[in-house]
């Protein structure tokens, strides 16, 4: 039995993965659109939209963080109807930051499934947490409606 082991070929230079056909990497590269995730393309729609607010509202926005997480961390809170597809966190004064605006993926993502427009829907949630974040009409701030 030694000897069988000993007239076996020992594997030299790089490691294979386990069955032995080759390296494991991306299946896809990352110049092709299907590389990005869902969340990607979310956070995208997300952030075009505060951008063109950034350029609509100048200023009025400087004092305001933006997040967008997968889902609520905490359960609705009793004024909440049903699962919240955001969320504003005041910050005590004289913070640099006023607040954070939170937008939850998911739910905005399952909410706009329903919509005939689940873009323009998007827009809509963004608008409304901005307005009400500083304390004004959704229709007066609109980019679209301006």
């Amino acid at each position: 039995m030694d000897g069988q082991r000993k007239s076996l070929p020992r594997r030299r230079g790089k490691q294979r993965d386990r069955h032995g056909r080759g390296f494991r990497g991306p299946v896809i590269p990352a110049s092709v659109p299907a590389w990005r995730t869902r969340a990607d393309i979310f956070d995208d729609v997300i952030a075009w939209d505060l951008g063109t607010y950034h350029r609509h509202l100048g200023k009025r926005l400087e004092k305001y963080d933006f997040a967008v997480l997968d889902v609520p961390q905490t359960d609705p809170a009793p004024w909440e109807d049903g699962v919240p597809l955001g969320r504003i966190l005041p910050f005590e004064r004289p913070a640099k930051i006023h607040a954070r605006i939170l937008f939850y993926r998911m739910p905005i993502l399952e909410a706009a499934k329903r919509e005939p427009h689940p873009r323009l829907f998007i827009h809509q949630v963004v608008t409304n947490h901005i307005a009400t974040a500083l304390g004004e009409n959704p229709d007066d701030i609109d980019y679209l409606l301006n």
